[in-house]
């Protein structure tokens, strides 16, 4: 059996989860409580360096400093930060530096990363 399996981890704290492959297909589950993402002013950053990033992909096709996510206005938003492979949103190409509303099931491609983009906790889920 390959992936992993949660149904005996605690529930997850109100929030989002990223949750994927890299290239290599190895797993990627990245994890934003609901309280982080209000209190980070710009989003929490996503890329491949631990130092410049708040949650880190290994994966050489992920920049240092690739996208950013955080909410206005109530609505999770994923913003790329001029990274070199460019970031998709559902196959469309995200514009550096021009947030797009994220919503639930919809797919971040990062270099060669793909997380599909989930709800956690138990608040109930928006309808797009």
């Amino acid at each position: 059996m390959s992936g992993f399996d949660d149904r005996n981890e605690p529930p997850l704290a109100e929030g989002w989860s990223l949750e994927g492959a890299d290239g290599e297909g190895r797993e990627i589950r990245l994890v934003l409580g609901e309280d982080q993402l209000a209190k980070a002013y710009l989003g929490l950053t996503i890329g491949r360096h631990p130092q410049l990033s708040d949650r880190t992909i290994d994966d050489p096709t992920v920049s240092r400093r690739h996208l950013r996510i955080g909410l206005r206005s109530g609505e999770l938003f994923a913003e790329d930060v001029n990274s070199l492979n460019g970031t998709l949103l559902d196959g469309q190409e995200l514009m550096p530096f021009q947030a797009a509303v994220l919503r639930e099931d919809q797919t971040l491609t990062l270099g060669r990363s793909v997380l599909r983009v989930r709800r956690t906790g138990d608040r109930p889920r928006r309808r797009p």
